[in-house]
C-alpha cells in the first residue's frame, strides 16, 4: 500500500485504475481534475474510443446549519470549493482511498472499477459520533477524452435510488444501494484544466449535474455506495441491471474481487519466478495489470492506444515475468497475423486500421519471440505460429521493404523515408540512414533466428554468416573510440551522445566487445543517467532541451532531445548488471542506487505506477502519460531478471 500524509498531498500527484477494456478512472489525489482526461468514469466504446461519462462526484456534509463541501474545482484564478483542506490522507493499494476529517466525522471514500465493465463504484464509509446528512452530486458528460464539451443536452429519467441519463445513443446510469436520489438539474460552467492550459490546448468546459444522492448518517459506522455505468444505452441498461441488482447488495464484493484478482497475480509472479515477496515488486505487478486488455496491450494511460512497438517491448515485463503466458501468446499471434512485407504495424488505430511505418517494430517482435522461448521453452508454439514470420521479416529486411527499409552492402539496415521510422517518432527526429538501435536489434534478430533454427532442427548456417557480417560491420562503423555513433548517414557519423546505444549492451546478443561495452556504460552513466531513466540526449549538446513543457510544437521538439525516458531504465539496469564481473555487488548497487528512486517515485507523480517521461533537468518533473506500459514493464522485467533473480 502507498500512503500519502496530509503534507504529501498536492494537485500534481495523480492516480489511475483501469477496467480491462481500455477504460479507466483517474484524477489527482485531492480529487481536482487538472486534465481533460481525468474522470471517475472514462468508458471504452468500440475498442479504444474512450469517452468521459462521469467527471466527478462532489460531496457536501450538512451538520446542523453548517455545510462542508468536500469537492474542489478550478475556475479562472479561483479554486472553489476547497474540500482538499479536509483531506487527511490518501491511500492506494489496488484502488484509491481518500480519508476526510470534519469535526469528529471521518469519511473514507474508495473507488474501484468492476472488471470488464464500463462502470465505477464509489464507496463511502462514515464514522461519526453525531447524526448528519451527506449529499453527493455527480457531474456527467459524454465526450471523447480528447475534446471538450460546452453544449450539453441530456434527458433524465429519475427514480427513488437511480437515474438514467441519455445523450445521443449512450446512457449514463447512476444508482445507490442506500442513498436516495433527487433530480435537481443545472450546468457547471467554465471548469478549468490547468494541465491542458499549460500544454497549449483548450482548457475550459461545462458539465451537466442531474441531481443528488442524499444519505442520513447515524452515530457509529455507516456505509453506502454509488454505482455508475456509462455505455451504449442498451448495453448500459443490461450491465447496470446486472451489477446493481445482482451484486450491488454486497458492495464490498466489487472491492474484494479486485483485491483477490491482483493478489493472485502478485502471488503468481512470485511463484513463477521463485522469488520472495517484495513491496516494490508488488506495486509494479499491480501497475502492470492495467495495460493488458482483451485486444492487446495499452501503450499508456490516459491517451495512448494500441502501439505494437510498445506492446512488444513491454511483453516480457507485463506478460512473461508475471506468468501471463496466454496473454503473451495472444499478443504475439496478433502481431504475426498482421505482418505485411516483413513489417508489423507500429499502430492499430481505433478503427482497426494498421500503420506500418516503423523500422524496429518487426525486430522487437523477434526479440519478444526469443524472450517467450526463454520463459516457456515452448518451441512448438513458435514453430506453428511465429517461425514463418521471423524468417519473413529477415528476408524482407535483407532485400528491402516499404518505407526505404533495407539492408545495405555492409549488412546494416538503413532507413530512408519522409516520416520517422524509429521510436523517436516526431518530425524533429527523422533519422534517415543507419540507426544504432535499429542495427543492434537487427543483429539480435538474426542471432535469434540462428538460435531458433537450431532448436527447430533447421539449417542455421545462413544466419550464422549474416550475423558475423553484421557484427563486424557494426563494430567498424558505429564505434568512435569512446561510444557509439547514433546514426550513419551518407558516410557522415552522428557524434551526439544519445540513449540509443544502451541497446547494444542490453539486448540478449551484444554487438560490441566487453571492453567497449564498459566504455559505453560509463558514458551512459556519466552523461545520460538520471534517477528515473536515461536522457535522450547529452545535457552538454547544443540541441539539448531540459524541460518537456509548452505547446505541442515545443513539446515535440524536446521529446527526444533531452527528455528522460523511464523505459530505458530497464535496459540500463540489464546492461549495468551484465557489464560488472561481480554480479552480486552489481545487483546490490542497482537496488541501492536505482531501484530506491523508483520506489520513491511511485509516491510522487503517477501514484503506484511509472510515468512516461521526465524533464532532463533537475528536479526531473514527471511529464507525458500518468502511467506508461513500457516504463512499468521494463523496470519490472529488469528488477526480476537482473536484480532479484
Amino acid at each position: 500500500m502507498i500512503t500519502l500524509s496530509k503534507k504529501e498531498i498536492n494537485k500534481s500527484k495523480e492516480w489511475i485504475i483501469a477496467n480491462g477494456l481500455g477504460g479507466y478512472s483517474s484524477s489527482t489525489v485531492i480529487n481536482l481534475n487538472t486534465r481533460k482526461y481525468h474522470g471517475l468514469l472514462v468508458s471504452s466504446f468500440d475498442s479504444l474510443n474512450r469517452k468521459l461519462m462521469l467527471s466527478k462526484i462532489e460531496e457536501t456534509i450538512h451538520v446542523g446549519n453548517k455545510n462542508y463541501n468536500l469537492g474542489i474545482n478550478q475556475y479562472t484564478n479561483l479554486f472553489d470549493p476547497r474540500g482538499d483542506k479536509y483531506l487527511e490522507n490518501f491511500n492506494f493499494n489496488v484502488h484509491p482511498s481518500f480519508r476526510y476529517k470534519i469535526e469528529d466525522i471521518e469519511i473514507i471514500k474508495s473507488i474501484t472499477m468492476p472488471r470488464n465493465y464500463n462502470a465505477v463504484v464509489i464507496n463511502y464509509e462514515i464514522r461519526t459520533k453525531k447524526q448528519f446528512r451527506i449529499t453527493a452530486r455527480p457531474f456527467v458528460n459524454n465526450r471523447s477524452i480528447h475534446l471538450l464539451n460546452k453544449e450539453l443536452r441530456f434527458l433524465q429519467s429519475p427514480n427513488i435510488n437511480t437515474t438514467v441519463i441519455r445523450n445521443a445513443n449512450a446512457a449514463i446510469i447512476l444508482g445507490s444501494d442506500k442513498a436516495t436520489y433527487t433530480p435537481y438539474e443545472f450546468e457547471v460552467y467554465n471548469v478549468n484544466y490547468q494541465e491542458e492550459k499549460e500544454r497549449g490546448y483548450e482548457f475550459i468546459e461545462n458539465h451537466y449535474s442531474p441531481g443528488e444522492f442524499y444519505f442520513e448518517a447515524r452515530k457509529g459506522i455507516n456505509k453506502f455506495n454509488i454505482l455508475c455505468v456509462g455505455d451504449y444505452e442498451k448495453k448500459a441498461l443490461i450491465d447496470f441491471d446486472n451489477l446493481y441488482s445482482v451484486n450491488f447488495k454486497d458492495y464490498d464484493k466489487f472491492f474484494l474481487d479486485e483485491d483477490r484478482r491482483i493478489n493472485n497475480l502478485i502471488k503468481q509472479t512470485h511463484d513463477f519466478n521463485k522469488i520472495k515477496r517484495d513491496s516494490l515488486l508488488n506495486n509494479l505487478v499491480n501497475a502492470s495489470d492495467s495495460f493488458i486488455v482483451k485486444d492487446g496491450i495499452i501503450a499508456g494511460y490516459p491517451w495512448f492506444g494500441y502501439y505494437l512497438r510498445d506492446a512488444l517491448v513491454s511483453l516480457p515485463g507485463l506478460c512473461l515475468v508475471t506468468g501471463r503466458i496466454e496473454d503473451a501468446k495472444k499478443i504475439l499471434l496478433s502481431a504475426s497475423e498482421n505482418i505485411k512485407n516483413g513489417l508489423i504495424p507500429v499502430l492499430i488505430d481505433n478503427n482497426r486500421n494498421n500503420y506500418y511505418g516503423s523500422a524496429d517494430t518487426s525486430l522487437w517482435f523477434i526479440y519478444s519471440t526469443y524472450k517467450f522461448y526463454e520463459y516457456t521453452k515452448n518451441i512448438n508454439f513458435i514453430r506453428e505460429n511465429l517461425w514463418d514470420s521471423v524468417k519473413s521479416i529477415i528476408e524482407y529486411y535483407k532485400k528491402g521493404t516499404d518505407f526505404g527499409i533495407k539492408m545495405d552492402d555492409d549488412y546494416l539496415i538503413e532507413c530512408n523515408s519522409d516520416i520517422p521510422l524509429t521510436w523517436m517518432d516526431t518530425k524533429y527526429t527523422i533519422r534517415n540512414g543507419k540507426n544504432v538501435e535499429v542495427n543492434a536489434l537487427w543483429y539480435n534478430a538474426v542471432k535469434i533466428a540462428e538460435y531458433l533454427a537450431y532448436k527447430l532442427n533447421e539449417d542455421n548456417y545462413k544466419y550464422i554468416k549474416l550475423g558475423e557480417n553484421i557484427k563486424l560491420s557494426f563494430k567498424q562503423k558505429f564505434w568512435n573510440g569512446e561510444y557509439l555513433y547514433d546514426n550513419l548517414n551518407d558516410s557522415l557519423e552522428d557524434n551526439k551522445i544519445t540513449c540509443n546505444q544502451v541497446f547494444a549492451i542490453s539486448l540478449p546478443f551484444m554487438t560490441v566487445s566487453y571492453d567497449n561495452g564498459l566504455k559505453i556504460l560509463k558514458v551512459l552513466t556519466e552523461k545520460l543517467l538520471t534517477p528515473y531513466g536515461l536522457r535522450s540526449l547529452n545535457i552538454e549538446d547544443n540541441n539539448y532541451h531540459g524541460s518537456y513543457y509548452g505547446n505541442q510544437e515545443e513539446r515535440d521538439s524536446s521529446y527526444h532531445t533531452g527528455t528522460v525516458w523511464s523505459y530505458l531504465l530497464g535496459f540500463y539496469i540489464t546492461a549495468y548488471v551484465r557489464m560488472h564481473s561481480d554480479k552480486m555487488k552489481a545487483k546490490k548497487e542497482a537496488m541501492e542506487k536505482i531501484m530506491i528512486h523508483v520506489n520513491n517515485e511511485m509516491k510522487n507523480s503517477g501514484i503506484g505506477t511509472i510515468s512516461e517521461i521526465y524533464d532532463g533537468d533537475y528536479p526531473y518533473v514527471a511529464r507525458g502519460c500518468i502511467s506508461q506500459a513500457w516504463g512499468v514493464a521494463e523496470i519490472l522485467r529488469s528488477y526480476v531478471e537482473d536484480v532479484l533473480n
